[in-house]
């Protein structure tokens, strides 16, 4: 009961804040997602079963591999249902994929069949080892009992009452023949009900940093090698409930190489006792999931604590600032005025005057690079001694007149802005700022909403090669596929209407490619930074109002477009496209919507 009122309360609550009208659209388009989903995933199960053909093509495969590593599969047992946990011993036995063995821990059931049914499968089949614990100790103890039993070269997890696919082992074998560096792989899974049915699939994104540290979102299949679960000490008890993201928060400490399989190899299976069944089944796992982070937090060479969120298990990891460093705002404007409900406004007067009003960093230079053509009214109105005008006597070229501002910007930090943006919210400039001057990261970009409050920006994905806002024009309040729209999230390219980067990692790439005068400036800096090895992210904490396209004409050129499809045609490809866009979803729509001929 207490769930259902926390989420009457928040539906309540977004009433009351949206509207009617947009309260309804919200529901709406949340409501009609989910029946597409569950539509479309019965077909996209129905289009992957492996065959009897498949299943043989696998078998040769695996004759010509020079690798075969042993996988130790690790299953720590305590009083599951007789049938549930039949059925995840035995998903094992049916792998395809020979080259393994079934380590088991019983944590000191009460239940008496447990001893009997683990008894007998380890004496069916050598590769099965059980351990009976004297003592009930909890998950990680009984998990480091199973790893103990462990001589394979990685170590896979499942729970008790889960499945794996019958290709699980397979599709990790076949990857580590190709990626013999392989330190951390996972993949995708589903939830398997008490049926036997099949749903909520998670495509899950490539290796994504600032998402891993809002949600566990790697959770299962984690396979792991096993010598660097030994390093780290294996599993730790005062985790319990959130032992395998404590987990996995060490391992990526200890290696870049990870992978990601885009296949659905795990079914979580979805009862009240499982966490599947949703966040009311195990409260304290989030507690000890934010106790997992804060231990991050104090290993890192970023400090800074950890904030919980409306969403159970969705966390906000805040970084300390390092210093009180100088951010310069550049602003290309040609003082531009429109008609609102309110009356004329002028944008750039506007946006300033947010800047000003709103912010609660105050370390900061505004430079308006100004065409000749701004009104010497507004030029008045937004005079002050922290902003500086440079002037521009060239046709509007977005790309050089940002590069322009940024030659004179004094600051260690850059936040390109288009003058047709209010920013929102007051701590904008820390939250982008927390995350831009980690040395990993290249550009930062913002949550950008419509006028009317819709969704103007969360991020840009590659379709097909073409860039492409994800959930343009949904409400504000959609959380996004899994919490994507709500979290910080790493994504191939941000919008320049507000990014923020280092001054010298924009030096280093060379600025803004003014070949590009209107669009896709941003997304080419964005490429550039990707291949020189930085990640870029978008923060929702940054909010602000974009008057799209207002101050000039809209619309992209086809000229552009093949410019940036000519520059980075190979590189996408080499990459198999987005790497942070699973390829099971559609290529015909930017919101994350599920693809029936996927993968």
């Amino acid at each position: 009961m207490i769930i259902y009122s926390k989420k009457f309360t928040k539906l309540k609550h977004l009433w009351q804040q949206q509207g009617t009208q947009r309260f309804l659209r919200y529901l709406y388009q949340r409501t009609a997602a989910n029946i597409k989903e569950r539509i479309t995933y019965q077909k996209w199960i129905a289009n992957h079963r492996l065959t009897k053909q498949n299943i043989a093509l696998s078998e040769e495969q695996m004759q010509h591999w020079q690798l075969r590593p042993k996988f130790s599969v690790i299953i720590p047992v305590y009083n599951v249902q007789e049938q549930w946990l039949k059925r995840a011993i035995e998903s094992v036995q049916n792998q395809i994929y020979p080259e393994w063995e079934l380590c088991i821990a019983d944590d000191a059931s009460t239940k008496p069949y447990i001893r009997s049914i683990l008894t007998e499968y380890s004496q069916q089949d050598s590769r099965i080892k059980v351990v009976f614990r004297t003592e009930n100790g909890n998950i990680s103890a009984a998990s480091n009992s199973a790893l103990e039993l462990a001589t394979g070269d990685y170590i896979a997890l499942l729970d008790h009452d889960d499945e794996l696919a019958i290709d699980a082992l397979f599709e990790n074998a076949k990857l580590i023949n190709h990626k013999p560096d392989a330190d951390f792989i996972y993949s995708d899974e589903d939830k398997i009900d008490t049926k036997g049915n099949r749903c909520s699939p998670y495509f899950k994104p490539d290796w994504s940093p600032e998402y891993f540290y809002s949600c566990m979102y790697t959770c299962h299949l984690g396979v792991y090698r096993h010598s660097i679960i030994r390093e780290i000490g294996g599993f730790r008890s005062e985790y319990d409930g959130s032992q395998d993201y404590d987990l996995v928060l060490r391992v990526v400490e200890k290696t870049k190489n990870i992978y990601h399989i885009s296949k659905i190899l795990y079914h979580w299976r979805s009862i009240s006792s499982s966490a599947a069944s949703g966040s009311q089944a195990k409260p304290w796992a989030y507690t000890a999931g934010r106790k997992a982070l804060e231990a991050m937090l104090e290993r890192s060479p970023y400090l800074g604590h950890v904030e919980e969120t409306p969403n159970p298990g969705i966390y906000r990891v805040r970084r300390d600032l390092i210093g009180n460093p100088l951010i310069s705002i550049i602003i290309p404007s040609a003082g531009k005025k429109i008609t609102t409900s309110s009356g004329s406004l002028c944008l750039l007067e506007n946006c300033i005057h947010s800047i000003q009003e709103k912010s609660t960093y105050r370390n900061y230079e505004i430079i308006v690079v100004d065409g000749y053509d701004i009104p010497e009214t507004t030029l008045q109105e937004i005079s002050s001694k922290n902003l500086h005008i440079v002037r521009c006597a060239e046709p509007f070229n977005f790309s050089m007149r940002i590069n322009l501002g940024a030659a004179k910007a004094k600051g260690q930090f850059l936040l390109l802005l288009n003058d047709d943006t209010q920013v929102m919210h007051s701590d904008w400039l820390e939250s982008m700022l927390e995350l831009a001057q980690q040395t990993e990261i290249g550009a930062v970009g913002a949550k950008l909403l419509l006028p009317d409050g819709r969704i103007q920006h969360t991020g840009v994905i590659f379709l097909e090669g073409n860039p492409c806002h994800a959930f343009y024009g949904f409400e504000s309040e959609h959380s996004g596929y899994y919490c994507s729209n709500i979290v910080n999230k790493n994504y191939l390219a941000v919008t320049a209407a507000c990014l923020m980067i280092r001054q010298e990692v924009f030096q280093q790439l060379g600025g803004l490619d003014e070949q590009f005068p209107l669009n896709y400036n941003d997304v080419d800096l964005c490429l550039k930074a990707h291949q020189a090895g930085y990640r870029n992210v978008v923060t929702p904490y940054a909010q602000l109002i974009h008057y799209e396209s207002v101050s000039r004409q809209k619309g992209v050129t086809p000229e552009e477009l093949s410019v940036l499809s000519n520059k980075w045609n190979k590189y996408l490809t080499k990459m198999a496209g987005d790497t942070y866009y699973n390829p099971n979803l559609s290529c015909k729509a930017a919101n994350f919507q599920l693809s029936c001929q996927g993968g």
